[in-house]
């Protein structure tokens, strides 16, 4: 074994699945649960330990790690009879990959600081096959001490750990900003590729275009699917595109910071999910573009 600590991973998802085989192949002794039980199976036949709770998963673990859809669902992990800090002992560590509200985080914070454990923030950026391939990118906050003893763990999933202070709230501010940038690009090359179908600029050169404005190569990937009008399979569903948005406009009114480009785009994946194209990904948005300026 690589590793001593003690993991349990709770959510085995397109992303969580991802992380686990990860820290599994590192060696860490490892405990999943998930709500769907036969998602535990691949892990359990290479050596992990299911539980039928996440309470028992916190309570066989010294680091817990969460990976799940958004606040709601992580609430309902974390609290009850049955969630994690129901099992998690004193001086234990619970570990958000989730891309969260800010005001989560900090609440998380706060009711882990209650229980006598810790809650670091650590959402990543990366889809399910940058997790698979154990490159996530992982942005940290909360307690030093308790993110110094899940240094391996993070480099067992991550390409990159970017240490962002010790309040959890700004790990997740700078997750839903990313995310909130990426949105803003894919819907800006849509209407230029629609301008560009219209006006009659080849397809060529609105590639050479992207290619020199927007290298870096995930934005590419969303280029050369609004090009092709690919969307499936979507390496980024409509329907988390649209949570984090509204996460972001959540967040951003508090602050009382106006966003008019966030409520375009969740406009048009409200639009998208409501025409079926849910499970498309979330760049899939170009098409309502292309309906809005007449084009079939």
């Amino acid at each position: 074994m690589s590793e001593d600590l003690r993991v349990a991973v709770v959510g085995l998802g397109k992303m969580g699945a991802g992380i686990a085989r990860n820290i599994q192949k590192a060696g860490f002794p490892l405990t999943v649960y998930n709500r769907t039980a036969s998602k535990t199976q691949p892990f359990v036949e290479a050596g992990a330990t299911m539980v039928a709770s996440a309470r028992e998963a916190a309570a066989r673990a010294e680091v817990v790690l969460t990976s799940l859809m958004g606040d709601d669902s992580v609430k309902a992990v974390v609290e009850g009879s049955e969630g994690v800090l129901a099992g998690l002992s004193p001086g234990a560590v619970h570990v958000g990959t989730s891309t969260i509200s800010p005001a989560c985080a900090t609440e998380l914070a706060r009711l882990h600081a209650a229980h006598g454990s810790h809650y670091v923030a650590a959402p990543v950026l990366g889809r399910p096959d940058v997790a698979e391939a154990g490159e996530l990118r992982t942005f940290v906050a909360g307690d030093e001490d308790a993110i110094a003893r899940c240094s391996a763990l993070f480099e067992a999933y991550s390409q990159m750990v970017v240490p962002v202070g010790r309040e959890p709230s700004v790990a997740n501010a700078v997750k839903i900003s990313i995310n909130y940038m990426v949105a803003s690009v894919i819907e800006l090359m849509g209407q230029v590729y629609t301008f560009g179908e219209k006006s009659g600029i080849g397809a060529p050169y609105l590639a050479l275009i992207m290619k020199t404005l927007f290298p870096q190569p995930q934005i590419q990937e969303y280029a050369e699917r609004i090009q092709a009008r690919n969307f499936e399979p979507g390496g980024f569903a409509m329907t988390g595109g649209l949570k984090d948005v509204d996460l972001f406009l959540k967040a951003a009114g508090d602050l009382h910071v106006a966003l008019p480009y966030a409520n375009i785009v969740r406009d048009k994946l409200l639009i998208a999910v409501a025409h079926g194209m849910e499970e498309r990904d979330w760049s899939g948005i170009y098409e309502i573009t292309r309906q809005q300026a007449g084009l079939d």
